[in-house]
């Protein structure tokens, strides 16, 4: 077993370090997504130009969103609603649905053709991540009544 080091920090360092740590994650976390939108929107989208951000990138989303399910939390300022995963599927379908109708519009110059590769791409980004986002939902808020009946279960 690895010896602990002892904590140097007070209560109030150890609060900023957190937050260090947080605004640390996040930039990351949107830096390496765009990164691989950019990349691929160039037309750099083969695993070899992307495989090092895949490589940190996945594992980084599957561990924040087990992680969190494992305790409980959903996130800080969003419900976990219905209608919050319709607008924030929406969204994803949107915007790349829109890389996609511009890319194709580039390479093509057929309006109508651009137009249907966009609805295409929303589609079929947007329903599935609906979907997604709806299973995630019902697996947090089985998990958040384990942990709430756990809770309760230990005052008595």
């Amino acid at each position: 077993m690895m010896k602990q080091m002892k904590n140097n920090l007070d209560e109030m360092q150890e609060l900023k370090l957190l937050k260090i740590e947080h605004t640390s994650y996040t930039i990351a976390f949107w830096a390496l997504a765009i990164s691989i939108l950019a990349q691929t929107f160039m037309r750099h989208n083969s695993f070899e130009y992307l495989a090092g951000e895949y490589i940190v990138f996945i594992p980084l989303c599957l561990y924040i969103s087990v992680t969190c399910i494992k305790n409980g939390i959903w996130d800080r300022r969003l419900k976990p609603d219905s209608k919050t995963n319709l607008k924030l599927s929406s969204l994803i379908g949107i915007i790349l649905g829109f890389l996609c109708f511009v890319s194709s519009y580039q390479n093509y110059h057929n309006l109508f053709g651009s137009l249907a590769a966009g609805a295409f791409m929303f589609f079929f980004t947007g329903v599935p991540s609906f979907a997604a986002l709806s299973i995630i939902r019902k697996i947090y808020m089985k998990r958040k009544q384990v942990l709430e009946s756990e809770d309760e279960s230990s005052e008595k």
